[in-house]
């Protein structure tokens, strides 16, 4: 398991595998005043959400703050305070139910929510604990007879991917095991691997989720530049991509395949790159935040958490997430992040 950690870290630098015809680059200066528009917006959700609700939520925990982390990364004003508190709040909201969540119960959303739950901590560079190790257990124990992990509910599109929930669950608990889970963590990652290169992906959250499992799983080129060609296949004429293929593109989708394409090796200088980055700059709405209209039927009464857009804000905060950390990747690296990449020579021995 601890090979995907390394993968991740590879793939994270975006070397280019598509070689389609690059196109004019667009304004860097516009994309920076989007993910500034955008980084308000989730992080004024996310600053809202606890005052209403006890519990951690992927809409506006997880999404927002990997749109603030990244967006930070790039030099934008990042409120630090924030993001961690948001990963307090999610870690309290687990740890009062610890004791039932090793025995794979007690959690509301099952296995996706504890997958998201998880990547908000490692966000934040969450420690390993007690807790942390008991969402590991939950996962352990609720993989399915298949290898997979199955969504306990349809709320599309957050939660509708087995095939998410899977690479979720599989990429955290090697984040997070404990040294006496190891080895249980690596047999079901075996399993999981068996079953997601089999998998038939149904939507485009699925196709997309495959596609970042394939790069962790260190699958064949082939199969993974195959991969990466179905999903530019199904770009729409405006640039961007839908949710399904009766829909219209926006920006949830959009976002997620360009955050997923450029971790993946595709360049951000490729044309049809650069027309899903197009697309979400002319689809952002003037108070900075993105629109995306709800196809999931309501289970909770509804609250107004503050957001844009009513009912919908509640799937246009995670695409706005989505879109303010799709754009961030593209902007040129900064000396930070160009320290990062480059290894520092050992020093000589003094003599």
């Amino acid at each position: 398991m601890r090979t995907f950690i390394v993968t991740l870290s590879l793939i994270s630098l975006g070397a280019s595998i598509h070689t389609g015809r690059a196109c004019a680059e667009p304004d860097t200066d516009r994309i920076r005043a989007a993910v500034a528009q955008g980084l308000r917006i989730v992080q004024a959700a996310a600053e809202n959400y606890p005052s209403h609700r006890d519990c951690f939520s992927c809409h506006h925990q997880t999404l927002p703050m990997l749109a603030m982390e990244l967006s930070g990364r790039k030099g934008f004003d990042v409120d630090r305070k924030l993001l961690q508190e948001q990963a307090e709040f999610t870690w309290k909201s687990f740890e009062k139910r610890r004791e039932i969540a090793a025995q794979g119960k007690g959690v509301g959303g099952g296995s996706m929510t504890v997958g998201y739950g998880l990547w908000a901590l490692d966000i934040a560079k969450w420690k390993k604990d007690s807790t942390t190790t008991a969402l590991v257990s939950y996962l352990l124990k609720t993989q399915a007879e298949d290898g997979s992990w199955k969504r306990s509910s349809n709320r599309p599109p957050l939660e509708e991917s087995d095939i998410t929930c899977t690479i979720l669950a599989v990429y955290y608990m090697g984040k997070f095991a404990s040294d006496d889970q190891q080895p249980d963590v690596d047999e079901a990652t075996k399993r999981a691997r068996a079953w997601i290169l089999g998998s038939e992906p149904e939507s485009h959250e699925d196709r997309v989720s495959r596609l970042g499992a394939l790069a962790l799983l260190k699958a064949d080129r082939t199969e993974l530049a195959k991969a990466q060609e179905e999903i530019f296949e199904s770009q729409q004429d405006n640039g961007g991509w839908s949710q399904l293929p009766e829909m219209s593109s926006d920006a949830y989708a959009t976002g997620l395949t360009l955050f997923t394409m450029q971790r993946t090796g595709i360049s951000v200088n490729d044309a049809k790159f650069e027309r899903g980055v197009r697309f979400l700059l002319d689809s952002q709405c003037d108070d900075g935040s993105w629109f995306v209209k709800s196809r999931s039927k309501p289970i909770q009464r509804f609250f107004d958490n503050g957001d844009p857009h009513g009912k919908d804000q509640f799937i246009s905060i995670p695409a706005t997430s989505w879109a303010t950390a799709a754009l961030a990747l593209t902007l040129p690296p900064t000396e930070a992040e160009r320290a990062e990449r480059v290894p520092v020579p050992a020093k000589e021995p003094s003599r």
